[in-house]
């Protein structure tokens, strides 16, 4: 009786060790395009690239996601709440890209080769000076880099 009770004890403990022990592959794999997402009513928006393993943590991954999520948003409210900005973004960058970068401890906004790109390393950020500086980035005024 001791054996069959133990056996599915042992299969639950080996089957947390696979689970916590593996390395998190699908954390680090950039995502392609964010499931077709679009911001100010129809402009592509994207994730670029993600660092590797080597410089940035599973964390450091999932924190820049969720903040890409929350950059988004305020893209969305910047074109609600700027007429100029929602023309600038459709006229001037067809898409919008989220690039990670490794010590840019605030989102950097800047117009390259018709695509608004935003530089993050992820985790927390200041929404109201981020939406300022994308607005600057359209209007074509110089953003300084956070590095």
């Amino acid at each position: 009786m001791n054996r069959l009770s133990a056996k599915p004890a042992c299969l639950i403990f080996v089957a947390a060790l696979v689970l916590f022990a593996a390395p998190p592959v699908a954390a680090l794999q950039p995502a392609a395009s964010n499931g077709g997402s679009t911001v100010c009513a129809g402009v592509p928006a994207e994730t670029g690239s993600v660092l590797d393993s080597s410089v940035a943590t599973a964390e450091d991954v999932q924190a820049f996601y969720q903040a890409v999520k929350a950059l988004t948003t305020e893209i969305d409210a910047l074109c609600r709440q700027d007429k100029t900005a929602l023309k600038r973004i459709k006229h001037q960058a067809k898409s919008v890209a989220f690039e990670m970068s490794a010590g840019a401890t605030e989102p950097t906004p800047y117009l390259n080769g018709g695509r608004l790109v935003v530089e993050f390393y992820g985790g927390a950020f200041d929404a109201q000076a981020f939406r300022r500086a994308a607005r600057k980035a359209l209007l074509g005024q110089r953003v300084p880099h956070n590095d």
